[in-house]
């Protein structure tokens, strides 16, 4: 009986020894395949020798955690999910597993989800909150939530300062929530710390078209409004058309930018848009129409 025993023991020995030593041969692949960008079989690799490893009653962290990453970098998020949510509880690199399960449900546009994983993982891992702010931005900005991005990348920009992305995308939202005085002076650094940038020139100058016309439409508004409650005296009247000769300059310094950045992109409709509007403001009828011509 003893002699059965131990031979049960000597065989489970082999089994687990065995199962082992495959799970080390299928690790050293993955790892070898990750290193030469082959990332389709590193992730089927680390999964087989996690699943090894788990024969041999062993947890290698490691192993299900680059599972989970090189399968959102094939864009295989279903199976990068269990992984990483995997990863997670075992409580390995926790910051950096929920950024990457974040982008995993973003990559199945589940945006919410990925907005709570990532509103979380900063909690608890806050000595990691500029990584985290990051991703949010960027999420904010991708899903039109113009508010939360802009007060997201000011934060990045304080954190990691001088980057022209960041920058970028920073007086962008400013621009989208209508901030333009904030915006113009991020896209005005912006030329002055990336001279030749075309994508901050092009900004700058839609920026600045923007704020001119919503200036100039609220003073005329304001006298239409005292005209109509018969409030508009003559000098109310010459004060509206010195303020708006004072406003509308700004038409003319959006135009010398904007027509310089339709050269850099005949396209872009936000360029051609802005330039129809403002045309139509300085009764440049005839080049209106051929902005008009040119909206998609």
């Amino acid at each position: 009986m003893k002699r059965i025993f131990f031979t049960l023991l000597i065989v489970c020995a082999f089994v687990f020894f065995g199962a082992a030593q495959n799970a080390d041969v299928l690790k050293s692949d993955a790892i070898s395949a990750e290193s030469q960008e082959q990332y389709a079989d590193a992730a089927r690799l680390f999964e087989e020798a996690h699943a090894a490893y788990k024969a041999a009653n062993v947890v290698d962290t490691a192993c299900v955690y680059r599972a989970g990453m090189n399968y959102v970098k094939i864009d295989q998020f279903d199976k990068a999910i269990p992984l990483l949510e995997e990863t997670m509880a075992l409580n390995y690199n926790p910051g950096r597993t929920s950024r990457l399960l974040a982008d995993a449900y973003v990559g199945l546009k589940q945006n919410d989800k990925a907005e709570e994983i990532l509103v979380k993982g900063k909690e608890a891992s806050p000595e990691e909150s500029l990584d985290f702010d990051k991703k949010l931005a960027y999420l904010y900005f991708n899903t039109g939530k113009y508010e939360q991005s802009a007060e997201t990348f000011k934060a990045v920009n304080e954190g990691d300062p001088g980057k022209k992305n960041y920058m970028y995308l920073y007086g962008f939202s400013l621009e989208r929530i209508q901030k333009y005085d904030e915006a113009i002076g991020v896209f005005q650094s912006m030329q002055e710390q990336f001279p030749g940038d075309k994508r901050s020139k092009k900004m700058l100058g839609v920026t600045m078209f923007e704020k001119t016309d919503a200036q100039n439409e609220a003073e005329v508004a304001r006298y239409e409004a005292a005209k109509k409650a018969n409030q508009a005296k003559l000098e109310d009247y010459i004060g509206t058309k010195k303020r708006l000769d004072d406003i509308n300059a700004g038409y003319e310094d959006a135009r010398v930018i904007l027509e310089e950045s339709l050269t850099e992109y005949p396209n872009d409709q936000l360029v051609i848009t802005s330039l129809y509007k403002l045309y139509k403001k300085q009764f440049k009828e005839d080049k209106a129409e051929q902005m008009k011509k040119r909206i998609k």
